[in-house]
């Protein structure tokens, strides 16, 4: 890959999120409130960590709310790390907590002070999905605060069940989703938890043209991706802004003639690079893996199942350069995760589709997810229907890992310590869980939660949802011992 021209576009917004990135790792979490230090005594963990005291996170709502023919029944919850699964990562404030669920468009000046002085339920969960809503997190229930939302979707244009984690904003994402199947749309939702307008230009992999989009304040916008990327093939899209921040999300969903083919959200997967894990990769009726080229070279990609018996190889393309292509993925029993490999950078998400007894579909996409550290934690949906199963998937990359997968039920922890050797991943039954939290105890891993309805379901369900590493600490200090 040479360095100059076409070559290097691509990292340009790709420093510009690499720089937002850290400062929303050090410093804040949302783009109205600051995360604050504790002006008590320091609630410290190892390394010397500041344990948060303010985490916000952002939801984008009703994704399909211009569809009148769609019936959407959701939710957004949140739920707080309890002691044992922050046990040795960082220890709270002390301070009683608060968990807030709030739309986007109300002032957020004062939630944390309008808070109750004894704290407040370490779960909340919010019926309904309107507009943006903003969750807060403070004091003890801000460290590894989970958040998601989610929806079943029915009526005769769609039916499936859907599910994203609330996320900080950002400057630059790359999104995948959708196909080139007739009866299938992806909308981008844009929103904007800023007291700003913010400008943002999408463009996609292979697309002649990019479209410019004013997100106002506190606010979301929605575009067509169809009318961006064309409908001839899966849409890998990349997502800047220059003013500000915003929260991405895509919503795709099939009808394949008069049968309801599946509904599902996507939030961004891993920035563009030589090497990408994709930990959710269950078995389904179909499965496939889209990949894109976003440099000037073409990309010799290596696909690879990782599964309990290791790793094996499962194709080898070429995707030409500023191009996007669906790769057919083999059958592969017990493969929990998808690594893929390229001479130049790229990014890719997996998609599965499952069928019910009725013959209706369900779609799920499982992105990229970044390598936890230290602890990632997600809310899972609280009614996904009859014959679901929820299971995490772990994976370990270069290097073996450990981890302990923490499931919450009603406020009871439930763990199992999962052991991996390089290139292998193992699912986890995490049952009826309202939460789930990953903490790797040796190295570093991968994880993503997949709720799929079973062979004989029913009705069509299926999701993925990525792990995120959480938000546990406000920075870095450095820790003095004296002799």
């Amino acid at each position: 890959m040479s360095g100059s021209g076409p070559d290097r576009a691509w990292l340009q917004p790709l420093a510009r999120v690499v720089a937002v990135g850290v400062l929303s790792a050090g410093v804040v979490l949302g783009a109205d409130r600051l995360g604050a230090v504790p002006s008590g005594p320091v609630a410290q963990g190892t390394g010397g960590q500041i344990a948060a005291t303010d985490v916000t996170a952002y939801c984008p709502g009703d994704p399909l709310a211009d569809s009148s023919e769609i019936d959407i029944t959701g939710s957004t919850a949140a739920h707080a790390a309890p002691d044992e699964v922050l046990r040795d990562v960082v220890t709270p404030s002390g301070e009683p907590g608060e968990i807030t669920v709030g739309d986007l468009s109300d002032d957020p000046t004062g939630t944390a002070e309008d808070a109750t002085a004894g704290g407040g339920p370490a779960s909340v969960v919010e019926d309904g999905l309107g507009e943006p809503v903003r969750v807060h997190g403070r004091a003890d229930h801000a460290p590894g605060m989970a958040v998601a939302q989610s929806f079943v979707a029915g009526g005769d244009r769609a039916t499936g069940l859907a599910a994203v984690p609330c996320t900080a904003p950002t400057a630059d994402a790359w999104l995948v989703s959708g196909g080139a199947q007739e009866g299938r749309q992806e909308h981008l939702v844009l929103t904007n938890p800023g007291a700003n307008p913010v400008s943002v230009t999408v463009a996609t992999l292979g697309g002649e043209a990019e479209e410019s989009v004013v997100v106002p304040p506190r606010d979301r916008e929605v575009v067509l991706l169809d009318a961006i990327g064309g409908t001839d093939t899966s849409q890998v899209v990349h997502v800047t802004s220059s003013n500000g921040l915003v929260v991405p999300t895509i919503v795709d969903h099939h009808l394949d003639g008069l049968t309801p083919a599946g509904v599902e959200t996507s939030v961004p997967t891993t920035a563009p690079s030589r090497r990408q894990v994709i930990p959710a990769g269950g078995e389904g009726d179909g499965r496939g893996l889209v990949v894109g080229a976003p440099g000037g070279s073409d990309a010799v990609v290596q696909v690879r199942s990782l599964g309990e018996d290791g790793s094996r190889s499962a194709t080898v393309e070429t995707v030409p350069a500023g191009s996007a292509v669906d790769l057919d993925l083999p059958e592969a029993s017990g493969a929990h995760a998808w690594l893929v490999e390229s001479d130049e950078p790229l990014v890719a998400a997996a998609h599965l589709t499952r069928e019910a007894s009725d013959g209706t579909r369900d779609m799920a996409w499982s992105v990229a997810t970044p390598a936890i550290r230290s602890l990632g934690g997600i809310a899972l949906p609280p009614d996904p229907g009859e014959d679901v199963a929820r299971t995490v998937s772990i994976a370990a990359d270069e290097e073996p890992a450990s981890a302990e997968v923490h499931a919450v039920r009603d406020g009871t922890v439930t763990t199992e310590e999962v052991s991996l050797e390089a290139g292998h991943s193992a699912s986890v039954s995490v049952g009826e869980a309202d939460a789930v939290w990953v903490r790797p105890t040796r190295g570093v891993v991968h994880a993503a939660a997949l709720i799929a309805g079973g062979d004989d379901a029913r009705e069509a369900r299926a999701a993925s949802v990525p792990v995120h590493p959480s938000r546990v600490a406000v920075r870095d200090i450095e820790v003095v011992r004296r002799r």
